[in-house]
């Protein structure tokens, strides 16, 4: 019986699979161009950058722009001043000298240097460093997506069409209303040149590892050190590079000991550098001032729940960015225990996606890398690994949502989209055109919050109520448009309102010296109009109670002194505060003594001063002093 051949198929279909379990390095023929196949949607992604923030360019100098630039000596000298950004820490051009105002210090001189280079090139104008902020920005979209194309390209075989995962992704993210921050605010420019550089930093790696040819290597070093240079977050590529190399090539152990052994060394070189200007960090220091380090006070317990409650909302904004604050200051964040749901709920959230990291991490999956993404960028500025200043902030994130941007889109277009019934197809794309329609409503929206302090604390004081440093803020932005006001009325209604403002600070922190600073300064213009001097010296009393150290109260008790306030109403007065509030209430003797001495000085022989500072030199220890003001008052 003849055997019966069985013909073989010339070719076999491979069932579907969700992930590539092999993957080949990003091969680029000879021939290919990413520029010049991709040339119009890398610049429609530049162009929407400046359609969505051109209405910023004649903003001024608002929040920290005074720091980095309007008011450092270093910068406002221009070119000259280059060395000596360089050479100090970066707040060293605007304090005068080095302050480790938190852990770490900060060195991060390039965004200096392009400030310093403007106002050489430019004089001291916002519009100039507003339109470089969109150009940077709009860069940096180019650079994400070209990042993005170059890792995806044996993953998506759609990548050269307008529905490509590189460009939905780079699209989604330039459109970020959680960007608005970064880019609206010059200062920002650290956060835009640091992913600017680590992006040409993959790119180069990928080609190395493509090519094998040495320049590639070189330019990653090049740029990775331009990175650090311009902020140090872009040491978390030190854990991004070596997963894109395992997720996206077929890169040998031989590339990972050239490339990531090259970028340690660039990081030790520019840790080295950092450490001989800024001095090497002390971390066992601690910091004091809650507007430095927010969890002083708290529980250990306390910190690690507020903390996970912050990271719950870090994925609040990377996914549906509705309330956006530039002021997460005490206590817009509220302390939290572990009794709290919210601080559960953002723990038992980032367990998931650790475990969700690990378990896709064999197959090579795009979820597994678009999360580890996510969390490495995070993991700087999530003050677990160290203290950054505040609870957190809108532009911490400004990496990390390349990682969250990735994942969405995945899922939808990938996932969703591929779903047998064509309903996961329009939910999918229905999701991301909304996205992209609100997403871009909301960014246009919130742009012009920055156009002066006054807009951009009201925008603030909605969102974050119970910001001690946004209420602040608010009550001298309104000083100030009130001391500029011709209308009496209207001037009226700022300072009142201002001084509400400056009240809810000090109930939220009772000894937060700029809130108290401003009620004294709103009180003072508030009687310059309705002359009610008992309601001034009610306020100031309490204001010296709290803040004896502000100078102003002395100041403006002076400029009333004969034509408005008698000299025993004055002594009166700084007989009650440091008598009755700073020695008996506050047990301060120090300055109880600085206010009674004041009294002292109209008068030598009023006996009830003489009696109060006998009592206040008794109370320091010091009883020759005491007995000598004790006989001034007739004391025995």
């Amino acid at each position: 019986m003849a055997k019966k051949k069985i013909k073989k198929s010339s070719t076999v279909k491979s069932p579907p699979t969700e992930t590539v379990t092999k993957v080949k390095a990003p091969h680029v023929p000879q021939d290919y161009s990413f520029w010049s196949d991709n040339w119009l949607k890398a610049i429609i992604l530049f162009l929407l950058c400046g359609i969505l923030y051109f209405q910023g360019i004649d903003y001024g100098y608002v929040l920290d722009d005074a720091i980095v630039i309007k008011d450092n000596q270093f910068t406002s000298k221009g070119a000259s001043g280059v060395w000596d950004i360089l050479t100090n820490e970066s707040m060293t051009g605007y304090f005068g000298e080095q302050k480790n105002l938190v852990q770490g210090s900060r060195y991060r001189p390039l965004s200096l240097v392009t400030f310093a280079l403007e106002v050489e090139a430019f004089g001291m104008s916002p519009r100039v460093g507003h339109i470089n902020n969109i150009i940077f920005y709009g860069l940096t979209c180019m650079i994400i997506f070209w990042m993005l194309y170059l890792l995806l390209l044996n993953r998506d075989k759609k990548k050269n069409t307008f529905l490509g995962l590189a460009f939905i992704t780079a699209l989604i993210y330039t459109l970020h209303p959680v960007h608005t921050e970064a880019v609206a605010n010059i200062k920002g420019r650290d956060e835009i040149m640091a992913m600017l550089f680590s992006g040409l930093t993959v790119i180069s790696v990928l080609h190395y590892v493509n090519s094998k040819k040495m320049w590639h290597l070189l330019s990653a070093i090049i740029m990775f050190f331009l990175g650090l240079l311009s902020k140090e977050n872009t040491i978390t590529f030190l854990a991004i590079i070596p997963a894109a190399m395992y997720f996206f090539t077929s890169s040998k152990m031989g590339d990972y000991i050239k490339v990531m052994g090259l970028l340690l060394a660039t990081t030790m070189a520019y840790l080295v550098l950092r450490f001989t200007v800024a001095g090497v960090p002390d971390f066992s220091a601690e910091i004091t001032d809650v507007m430095n380090n927010p969890f002083y006070g708290m529980t250990g317990g306390q910190k690690l729940a507020t903390i996970s409650y912050t990271l719950l909302k870090y994925v609040g904004l990377s996914v549906a960015p509705i309330q956006l604050s530039h002021d997460y200051y005490p206590y817009a964040i509220p302390i939290l225990n572990w009794g709290d749901y919210r601080a559960i709920l953002g723990l038992l959230t980032y367990i998931g996606l650790v475990v969700l990291l690990f378990w896709k991490w064999r197959s090579k999956s795009i979820i597994s890398f678009s999360l580890l993404f996510y969390l490495a960028a995070l993991s700087i500025v999530s003050n677990i690994v160290i203290n950054v200043g505040t609870f957190m902030n809108e532009r911490f994130i400004f990496i990390s949502t390349v990682g969250s941007c990735l994942l969405i889109v995945y899922l939808l277009r990938d996932k969703l989209g591929n779903w047998k019934s064509p309903t996961g197809k329009y939910i999918a794309y229905g999701v991301l055109g909304f996205m992209i329609i609100g997403y871009s409503y909301k960014t246009f929206t919130r742009i012009p919050a920055w156009e002066s302090a006054l807009t951009l604390n009201q925008s603030a004081v909605k969102v974050s109520t119970n910001s001690a440093r946004a209420n602040s803020f608010m009550s001298t932005a309104l000083y100030n448009e009130a001391r500029a006001e011709s209308n009496r009325e209207k001037k009226k209604e700022m300072l009142l309102d201002g001084m509400q403002y400056a009240n809810k600070a000090v109930s939220l922190i009772p000894n937060y010296k700029n809130a108290h600073l401003m009620r004294a300064g709103m009180a003072s213009e508030l009687h310059k109009m309705d002359q009610d001097l008992p309601k001034l010296l009610a306020t100031f009393k309490d204001i010296g109670s709290n803040r004896p150290d502000i100078p102003f109260i002395i100041e403006y008790i002076e400029y009333l002194k004969g034509s408005r306030m008698s000299e025993n109403e004055i002594i009166n007065f700084y007989y009650d505060l440091g008598y009755n509030e700073l020695l008996l209430k506050k047990h301060n003797n120090k300055w109880a003594m600085h206010y009674l001495s004041k009294a002292y000085e109209i008068t030598k022989t009023n006996a009830t001063v003489n009696k109060a500072i006998g009592d206040t030199y008794k109370m320091m220890g010091d009883n020759v002093n005491a007995n000598k003001f004790y006989q001034s008052a007739g004391v025995q």
